[in-house]
Formats: structure tokens, C-alpha cells, sequence
């Protein structure tokens, strides 16, 4: 269940570390609406190791791609083919180059009393909303995304505690993540936070530590495979 709370634009994130600092339960939401942007940061509290927080921002990008497509129990806002999971967890739209950001989803972790927890934050482009004809209520399309990440967080910390879970956070749920990636296979750039073109290869996927994969050609015309830990975009 989705605990709703309008805050200050740019306070979401700050009122959320401090509900979960003083105990506050798993889908304690704070969320604003802007002129151009639709942000909300959700309370999760994933029964896992701490070594396996750091799958969140991919596991919370999902939970953002089952209320976008549809689920089998939930039917979604029927954008199947439309949006993607831009690696590694940013939400993007714009088949088929997929350029344009629809969402960036962000985790912080922290812990209080009633011990760890994360604050998922997402900042949706209304822009992106218009273009894909989404016309829903800003409250009720803040608590649709809230309560299918909590969903999907819930959902992953009871797999992440089995021993497929031991070989890695993404590992029992790699596959469907693969299914949400659209430039999987596809020639891209590895970016640095600042923008600036690192190395091109094909995406291939991911490792056990959740980094990108890059299959590339060497100065010396050999095929090689490096793990990348920023981010992806196509290349042209």
C-alpha cells in the first residue's frame, strides 16, 4: 500500500530520508508536480543483504517498466514497444533509437531504527508523458509507479535470498531485465557522467557485478568484452 504525501518540488528526497530515519514503513511516498517534471521518492525496505542494495536502481527501473507495459495481474498504461530501460536504470522513450529520457530513477540508501532502507527516486519529463499520450491524474500516476516499484522491489528481495541470488543481486531476475533493455545488441557509446564518450562497442549485457558488457574491436582488430560502470547510450 501506497502511503501518499505532497511535498515542496525538490524536497522529495530529503522528506524521504527522513521518513525512513524515523521508521517509517515501505511505500511511504513523497512526490511533487512541476511545470515540467513529475518527481516522487519512495520508502523500500528489501529483507536483503547490504551487499545486495546496489541491484535497487535496476530492480526499482523494472518495477517502473511493469506499470508502463502491463503485467500479467495488472494491465499497465498499454506502452509495450514505447519505452525501455536505458542501462542502467533510467526509463527512455522514442522507438526505435530510444533517445529520449522519459524518467531518471535514482537510489539512496540509509538506515535508522527499524534499520535499512531506500529512497527511490524518479523524475519523470512531462514532455515525454505527452508525447506517449499518457493522460492520467499527476497523484494517480505518481501512486500507479509507486506501488508497481514496490511491487517489484518486494518481488526481488524474496528471490535475491535464494542461492541463485548468492551469485549476484540481478541474477534470478537477469533475464526479464534483459527483455526491458531495447539496445541490447545494439552498437552504443559508454558515456562518462559528464557525457564525454568513453568506448563504442555492441551492448552484450551484463556481469555478476551488474556492469555493462561491451563486445568491441581492439586497436589490433581483436574481438574483446569489457565491463563498463557508467553509462550506455546508441551510437550512431
Amino acid at each position: 500500500m501506497i502511503e501518499m504525501n505532497a511535498v515542496v518540488a525538490g524536497t522529495e528526497l530529503d522528506a524521504a530520508r527522513d521518513a525512513g530515519r524515523e521508521g517509517m514503513s515501505a511505500g511511504w511516498c513523497a512526490w511533487s508536480a512541476g511545470d515540467a517534471s513529475l518527481m516522487f521518492s519512495l520508502v523500500v525496505r528489501p529483507d536483503v543483504n547490504m551487499h545486495a542494495f546496489h541491484g535497487l536502481p535496476f530492480v526499482a527501473a523494472m518495477g517502473m517498466m511493469d506499470a508502463l507495459l502491463g503485467t500479467a495481474s495488472t494491465p499497465g498504461l498499454g506502452l509495450a514497444g514505447k519505452v525501455g530501460i536505458q542501462w542502467p536504470s533510467d526509463i527512455v522513450c522514442g522507438a526505435p533509437a530510444f533517445e529520449t529520457s522519459l524518467a531518471r530513477v535514482a537510489v539512496n540508501g540509509g538506515a535508522g531504527a527499524a534499520g535499512m532502507f531506500g529512497a527511490v527516486t524518479v523524475d519523470i519529463e512531462r514532455s515525454a508523458l505527452s508525447e506517449l499520450g499518457v493522460d492520467v491524474a499527476d497523484e494517480a500516476l505518481v501512486e500507479t509507479l509507486a506501488a508497481a516499484v514496490l511491487a517489484r522491489v518486494d518481488a526481488w528481495a524474496v528471490v535475491a535470498n535464494t542461492p541463485q541470488g548468492a551469485a549476484g543481486p540481478l541474477a534470478p531476475v537477469l533475464g526479464e531485465y534483459f527483455d526491458m533493455v531495447p539496445l541490447l545488441g545494439r552498437q552504443v557509446a559508454a558515456v562518462s557522467p559528464n557525457g564525454l564518450p568513453l568506448a563504442v562497442g555492441v551492448f552484450a549485457g551484463l556481469d555478476h557485478q551488474d556492469r555493462c558488457r561491451r563486445a568491441g574491436v581492439s586497436a589490433r582488430g581483436r574481438t574483446n568484452s569489457r565491463a563498463v560502470t557508467r553509462g550506455a547510450r546508441a551510437q550512431r
